[in-house]
């Protein structure tokens, strides 16, 4: 008997082995999933934005920074902007995008670049509504205050056919490739863990014949009930852990979907062998 509460200690820490491990490729798997999401929305953004269709690119680039909190896809969308004419929509990107050199998060040049192509923008709009651009800082001779002409009477804006850009608004579509893994793995999860109910109750028949019919003891049958017991318990911490992956990507979709609408997300939490919840959101 004692033998074989070893035996099956032994399986239950091999399953539960497997069992990490599995986990451990599920996360890296999704890891892998949404870094590979991002580089497919950065290309469909880049072909939108040079096919002419800014409110698409636009509108991408959003969900790309709502889900990475990097302000290079806010420069994105001031260059999209730009490259189909919409300068005052491009300079308020461009500003938006200096505010973060503030935050410690873009260095000196990027800021400068940035500063660069607020230049062009308003020189361009200048160039279309037919008005000379001032130069960037009036100077004065030494000794002489400087002389003052009366403004030239701006000509008339030139009509643009084009109706103004309305402000993108975010979708509510970030997070939705974690949400789906989630969803998938907790599926296969709970797939797994049936098959090792079923398996177990082969193992608890194949055990019941032996013990009831006289002489249906047999090695063979013996095995084969080891085996059902076995990957019974294979297949209960692979669900397991498949169904606790499952609920972890799911909660990290929701809280990616909540961060679009300034909301708030119950998150899980390990710290000094404890499990708990921690409630995090933006206001």
């Amino acid at each position: 008997m004692s033998h074989h509460v070893v035996g099956v200690r032994r399986r239950n820490l091999a399953a539960g082995f497997g069992a990490l491990f599995f986990a451990w490729s599920i996360l890296a798997s999704g890891t892998t999933f949404a870094a590979a999401n991002h580089r497919a929305q950065e290309r469909g953004a880049r072909k939108a934005c040079l096919d002419g269709d800014y409110a698409k690119g636009v509108s991408i680039l959003s969900d790309l920074f709502l889900d990475t909190k990097d302000p290079t896809y806010i420069f994105n969308q001031g260059r999209c902007f730009e490259q189909n004419h919409r300068y005052e929509d491009a300079i308020s990107r461009f500003q938006e995008y200096i505010r973060y050199a503030g935050k410690g998060q873009i260095d000196g040049s990027d800021k400068v670049a940035a500063e660069q192509h607020i230049a062009d923008c308003r020189e361009l709009l200048a160039k279309e509504a037919g008005v000379a651009t001032p130069p960037p800082f009036a100077t004065a001779t030494s000794g002489q205050a400087p002389t003052s002409s009366p403004p030239p009477t701006p000509a008339a804006p030139a009509e643009v056919a084009s109706t103004p850009a309305r402000p993108a608004q975010p979708t509510h579509s970030s997070g939705a490739g974690l949400r789906t893994a989630g969803i998938t793995v907790g599926a296969l999860g709970v797939v797994a863990l049936a098959s090792g109910v079923v398996l177990n109750l082969k193992a608890n028949s194949v055990s019941n014949n032996e013990q009831n019919v006289p002489g249906a003891y047999s090695s063979s049958q013996e095995s084969d009930r080891k085996s059902y017991e076995d990957f019974a318990w294979v297949a209960y911490g692979v669900g397991a852990a498949c169904v606790g992956v499952g609920a972890l990507l799911y909660l990290l979709g929701y809280q990616a979907n909540s961060a679009t609408q300034g909301g708030v997300a119950l998150m899980p939490a390990l710290a000094g062998g404890h499990a708990g919840a921690v409630l995090t959101g933006a206001f």
